[in-house]
């Protein structure tokens, strides 16, 4: 019963804006600005702290994710917003979730 009551009082401390903020990279992605015009949708795969990461020219780069809502890929930095659906890179660009896409 101990443990419990450890569990509620913890989980009623964890703020609420935080926890809305654990989103993952992983799923495929539509170029919302800066972006070259293509077909094909940037896509992330996240394993473990190592990243896959396309661009919209189907290029593979590899990189790392650095925190919880942040990656490194194609030599920036991408920050995900706390509602997971937006990456913004470190040159301007921006990524918008593709609907449907949730991995």
């Amino acid at each position: 019963m101990r443990s419990l009551a450890l569990i509620v009082t913890l989980a009623s401390a964890v703020d609420p804006a935080m926890a809305q903020c654990r989103n993952s990279f992983s799923g495929d992605w539509v170029c919302a600005y800066g972006c070259r015009e293509t077909d094909a949708n940037p896509r992330v795969e996240i394993e473990g702290n190592a990243a896959r990461c396309w661009n919209e020219l189907g290029g593979v780069f590899f990189g790392a994710v650095l925190s919880a809502n942040s990656l490194s890929c194609f030599h920036k930095i991408g920050t995900l917003s706390c509602d997971g659906n937006t990456i913004e890179w470190s040159d301007g660009v921006i990524w918008k979730r593709h609907l449907g896409s949730a991995d």
